[in-house]
């Protein structure tokens, strides 16, 4: 039975993908990351889960309805500047998220207690909200802290915008745009 790599997120909207997309071209010449993210695949993961084939996700989809019912639109903005991993070679650089996040999380856990029954187990870690905008630091000179990073970034414009919707995404190795949206649920 054939799989594909599913994750369930929110995409990031036009205006604020936008001002992401500045910020990674000028990022870009600075930070020798190996991987930078296409700006149509930024998003926030809700939740992970992995190699699903047809019929579960299927399963999922029905459980993303009813998850998506429960809920109610939020708005989130766009936060500061972030790493995961080492701190002098990162593995991610990430853009922050703030506004409502209790809603965030909220709706976070309801979906991951919607897929538990599923078979998909939950994440060991907090839940912590973010947008990748880069991958694998390359450069042997060290990473600079990412605080002095953010102090450089002029947000330009309004960075605010509502949350209403996810979608379930399937990932397509080598593809740009990588993530393709199977569904999309609405709050």
């Amino acid at each position: 039975m054939t799989k594909d790599r599913l994750f369930i997120a929110i995409p990031v909207p036009p205006q604020p993908r936008s001002e992401l997309s500045k910020l990674m071209e000028q990022l870009q010449p600075k930070l020798a990351f190996r991987k930078w993210v296409y700006p149509d695949d930024l998003h926030i993961t809700l939740t992970f889960l992995g190699d699903t084939d047809t019929v579960t996700a299927d399963k999922v989809k029905a459980a993303m309805n009813d998850a998506a019912s429960a809920g109610a639109p939020f708005r989130l903005q766009l936060g500061r500047l972030g790493t995961f991993g080492r701190p002098l070679a990162p593995s991610v650089l990430w853009m922050g998220v703030q506004g409502e996040l209790d809603a965030l999380h909220s709706l976070q856990s309801r979906i991951e207690q919607s897929v538990t029954p599923l078979g998909f187990r939950p994440e060991d870690r907090p839940y912590r909200p973010h947008i990748t905008i880069a991958r694998k630091y390359a450069d042997e000179s060290p990473f600079p802290p990412a605080a002095e990073l953010d102090s450089e970034w002029m947000r330009s414009g309004e960075s605010s915008w509502s949350c209403s919707q996810f979608v379930l995404y399937r990932t397509r190795m080598n593809h740009q745009p990588m993530y393709e949206i199977l569904a999309r649920f609405s709050m």
